[in-house]
């Protein structure tokens, strides 16, 4: 990842959600996955569509939500605890 910030826009190019995460999933299922902090020590967590957190960023890596669960790790790859999430 760069320097910049994410946001999102909508599919005129409005801008709808300003550029302040520090990395961004898209959404799914109503919700983003979006990242405060780098690689090694930010946390992930889910926005709406307004750009609210509604999961707290808290895990290390967050995947997409699929049929209303999405995929977490809180700790490294090879040693963390991987679970889910319900939206």
């Amino acid at each position: 990842m760069g320097t910049g910030k994410w946001g999102f826009i909508d599919k005129q190019g409005k801008l709808v959600i300003n550029p302040q995460f520090d990395g961004s999933g898209q959404f799914s299922e109503g919700l983003a996955e979006v990242r405060i902090g780098d690689d090694k020590t930010g946390k992930s967590g889910f926005i709406d569509k307004q750009g609210k957190f509604v999961i707290n960023p808290q895990f290390d890596y967050a995947g997409q939500f699929v049929d209303g669960l999405a995929e977490v790790r809180i700790g490294d790859f090879a040693t963390g605890k991987w679970g889910f999430v319900a939206r």
